[in-house]
C-alpha cells in the first residue's frame, strides 16, 4: 500500500468521527485510483473498512446518547433488505458491458462511478441547502425515513458505501435530528448496513486482498479516534456545512476521473 493512500485511510477514519460520513465514498475511489482495484472489489474493500471502523466510534456516540433507536429501526429494516438483494444477486448478474453508444462500450464500472459521483453531488448540495424539515407526527416520519431506507439501501448495495452521505442529510431533514444524533444514528446504521454487504459478498465467494483491507482499516481506526474528540469542538451548523463541501468536493473528484479516465 503506497503512503498516499495510509494517508487517506487515516482521513477517512477523521472524516467518519467528525462527520458520521465519508467512509466509503472516500475509500471506494482511493482504492479505485491508487490502489488499481477493480471499482466493484473496491466497493467491498470499502464496506469492510466501513463495517470495523463504524462499530467502533460508535461506541462513543452510543455512551453520549447521541443515538435514536427509533430511526435506527426504521431506517434498518428497509435498507438490510435492499443492500442484501443487490449485493448478493444482482450486482454479481449484471455484464461488465452494459450495451454500446455507436462504438462506445458502455462499461459498468464507469457507470457506477459516475452514478456515485451524481449522488454526492446531490447530497452535498441538498445539506448546505438545508431546508425546513417538514412537519408530522412521529409516525409519518418515520415512515418517511423507512420508504428512504429502501432507496439508501440500492444506492449502498449498487456503489459499495456504507450511505452516511445520505442517511446524515435524511436524518436531519426527514427526521428532524440534530447533527450530532443524526451523525451518530447514522455510524449505527452504516455499520449494519456494511456488514449485511460484506457479508453477502463473502457468501458469494468473492475473494478480498486481505493484507490491504486490513492495513487500510488500521489505520482508519486511528483517524476515527482523532475525529470523535474533534466532533466536540465543533458547533453542528458548522458541521453540517464541512459535511456539504466535503462530498461535494468528492463528488467532483470522481466525475473528473471519469471523465479523464
Amino acid at each position: 500500500m503506497t503512503v498516499l493512500l495510509g494517508v487517506i485511510a487515516v482521513v477517512i477514519g477523521i472524516s467518519l468521527g467528525l462527520l458520521g460520513a465519508g467512509g466509503a465514498i472516500v475509500a471506494v475511489p482511493a482504492f479505485v485510483y491508487l490502489g488499481g482495484v477493480p471499482p466493484t472489489l473496491a466497493s467491498g474493500y470499502a464496506l469492510f473498512v466501513v463495517t470495523i471502523a463504524t462499530s467502533l466510534v460508535s461506541i462513543g456516540y452510543i455512551r453520549r446518547r447521541q443515538v435514536n433507536w427509533r430511526a435506527v429501526l426504521a431506517f434498518g429494516l428497509t435498507t438490510l433488505v435492499s443492500i442484501a438483494v443487490i449485493r448478493r444477486f444482482v450486482l454479481p448478474a449484471l455484464p461488465e458491458t452494459l450495451g454500446y453508444l455507436g462504438e462506445t462500450a458502455i462499461l459498468r464500472d464507469t457507470v457506477l462511478m459516475l452514478a456515485f459521483s451524481m449522488i454526492l453531488l446531490a447530497a452535498g448540495t441538498g445539506m448546505l441547502r438545508l431546508a425546513h424539515p417538514p412537519e408530522g407526527s412521529d409516525v409519518a416520519r418515520m415512515s418517511r425515513l423507512s420508504l428512504l431506507g429502501l432507496v439508501i439501501g440500492v444506492v449502498s448495495g449498487f456503489l459499495g458505501v456504507g450511505g452516511g452521505f445520505l442517511m446524515t442529510p435524511a436524518l436531519v431533514i426527514w427526521g428532524r435530528l440534530d447533527m450530532r444524533t443524526s451523525v451518530g444514528t447514522s455510524l449505527v446504521l452504516m455499520a449494519l448496513n456494511s456488514l449485511v454487504g460484506v457479508t453477502a459478498d463473502l457468501s458469494g465467494g468473492i475473494q478480498y486482498d486481505w493484507p490491504l483491507v486490513i492495513t487500510f482499516t488500521a489505520l482508519t481506526t486511528i483517524g476515527i479516534v482523532v475525529g470523535f474528540f474533534l466532533s466536540t469542538r465543533f458547533h453542528p451548523q458548522h458541521l453540517k456545512r464541512i459535511f456539504g463541501w466535503f462530498i461535494i468536493l468528492i463528488g467532483v473528484a470522481v466525475g473528473i476521473g471519469e471523465w479523464w479516465g
